[in-house]
């Protein structure tokens, strides 16, 4: 068992005893609340997990309570910009997740300090003090991680970009730092031969081969994932707005089940207004159902693999299978090409390359290069033997 196994288990105690042997305990604030099931890869043990997980939810609501960084804001510092953008409408507008992600890498940069050798924090420098230098600074301190980098670099240009009485606060300087432009395909693709390791492992009737039915047939992201119900079904389709950008820019979603998902369905029986329930048969909110998807994969050796990994795996499915960019643009939810044209662009290369390579000749000059001779019929398409 590796080291790193519960690394996305938080409130997960590891403590080996004096024979050799791992003990686990579920701990909040400092407390064992219980003790945990010993094979952390094992069903029984995320069932116990989630059981004192979500028995613990008041607890652990009152351990993460935000506490204030500081009593005094000075006014036109960095961090009264910061709070003048927290209660702007380009901040309230954003669904609450983004906005406790935004909220979270705020904070941290208020920790920072000015300098390597200046020890004062970020959080009170005077507007008219902080210079673009000071935003380089932020950002070749997180070099080693360019992704993270940039991502600071966008919540700062939107931080300095705030309004306040329908004039710009500051300059933004943020604007004359340049991001380190990393590039990165994100998630890994699910590939056939993983979704039935998964199957293999987690069973016919299982809730996580449920949960897979669902997402190799539908490509729905896990926000809708942890909605959709018998509800959303029309007669043989699923209707229903999609959870990301539901506020600002919603997309109505049609989508017609499959024949295999709906005999996966059939199996199942619905006791609530979700398909995939927790173990006390209530809706699973988003970040519980991501949480145990996560355990789902890493159980099953796979702990590289998300759940979006199995919607990009679809998307490429569908696009080598002579989708269109319109049909994956209907079936996914996106608004343009853009998206659907990285699946479809592969794709059309890989037959176009296989194609291409069927027709090389060289005049015969090729044969000479096999055993006896051997003319071009006794070689199959793209040189594999017949």
């Amino acid at each position: 068992m590796s080291d790193m196994a519960n690394i996305d288990l938080p409130y997960v105690e590891k403590n080996k005893s004096r024979h050799g042997t791992m003990r686990y305990y579920f701990r909040i604030d400092g407390k064992r609340v219980c003790r945990l099931p010993a094979d952390i890869d094992s069903e029984e043990f995320a069932a116990a997990y989630w059981k004192a997980r979500n028995a613990a939810a008041p607890l652990i609501e009152r351990a993460g309570e935000a506490k204030p960084i500081s009593v005094i804001v000075k006014p036109d510092s960095f961090r009264w910009l910061c709070m003048e953008y927290m209660r702007s409408n380009e901040f309230t507008g954003l669904d609450i997740t983004t906005q406790t992600r935004r909220r979270n890498i705020i904070e941290a940069i208020w920790k920072e300090t000015l300098s390597d050798t200046d020890p004062r924090q970020l959080a009170d420098i005077p507007l008219s003090k902080m210079t673009a230098v000071h935003i380089e600074h932020l950002r070749d301190r997180k070099k080693n991680v360019p992704f993270a980098a940039d991502e600071h670099l966008k919540v700062l240009r939107q931080v300095f970009n705030t309004k306040k009485d329908g004039k710009q606060i500051t300059p933004n300087i943020a604007r004359l730092v340049s991001p380190f432009n990393a590039h990165s395909d994100g998630h890994e693709t699910a590939t056939p031969e993983e979704l039935a390791r998964f199957i293999e492992h987690h069973k016919l009737g299982s809730k996580a081969v449920l949960y897979l039915s669902i997402a190799m047939y539908t490509g729905f992201r896990v926000s809708d994932l942890a909605a959709l119900g018998p509800q959303h079904r029309r007669k043989d389709a699923f209707k229903f707005r999609l959870f990301k950008n539901r506020n600002k820019a919603p997309v109505d979603i049609d989508i017609t089940i499959h024949p295999i998902l709906e005999g996966v369905l059939a199996t199942h029986k619905v006791t609530a207004l979700t398909y995939l329930v927790t173990e006390y048969g209530k809706p699973f909110t988003v970040k519980g159902l991501g949480n145990r998807i996560s355990d789902w994969w890493r159980q099953a050796g796979m702990g590289h693999l998300t759940s979006h990994s199995v919607r990009k795996g679809l998307a490429t499915d569908v696009a080598h299978n002579e989708a269109t960019d319109s049909m994956l643009e209907a079936m996914f939810g996106w608004r343009d090409a853009k998206t659907s044209k990285i699946y479809t662009r592969n794709a059309e290369r890989s037959r176009l390359s296989r194609q291409t390579v069927a027709k090389i000749n060289w005049d015969g000059v090729g044969t000479m290069l096999l055993p006896n001779g051997e003319d071009e019929e006794g070689v199959a398409e793209c040189g594999t033997r017949s």
